[in-house]
């Protein structure tokens, strides 16, 4: 028995391919996010009416002798009057819809000067601000 060999038993190994931890990097980027303030808090934060950023008037709305500063009140007011009854959210988004409605109710070309759109706009809301005082006294005084 000098010369005997002996297989050992082979153990099962599992073999399995694990992949080692990818190293993740973190990075300290600043992402700006413009975030819309509400309606109300427009004028507040950036100095100036929404109305005036979404017509791209720039600085000469309130110019004396060729600015729109009564048109964009008469607009303004009515979008606030809208706010406050629950008929838009204070929400700028909001806001741009409903203008979009108007648009098609006065039927206002987007390729028209913008002069023309503001115009038509503020006739146009400066009546439905008219009609809504003629049914507010209506149910003030029961007429």
């Amino acid at each position: 028995m000098a010369d005997t060999v002996f297989r050992s038993a082979k153990i099962h190994e599992e073999t399995t391919t694990e992949k080692p931890p990818q190293r993740v990097e973190k990075t300290s980027e600043v992402v700006n996010v413009d975030i819309e303030p509400p309606f109300t808090q427009y004028e507040k934060i950036h100095n100036k009416p929404y109305t005036v950023d979404h017509f791209q008037l720039g600085d000469t709305w309130t110019d004396k002798y060729g600015g729109f500063q009564k048109e964009i009140d008469v607009i303004e007011g009515y979008l606030r009057q809208r706010i406050n009854t629950g008929e838009v959210q204070d929400d700028t988004k909001a806001v741009k819809e409903h203008l979009k409605k108007v648009y098609k109710l006065c039927n206002i070309d987007k390729n028209e000067r913008v002069t023309m759109q503001i115009e038509k706009l503020a006739a146009y809301m400066e009546f439905l601000n008219k009609i809504d005082n003629i049914k507010f006294n209506q149910q003030r005084y029961g007429i």
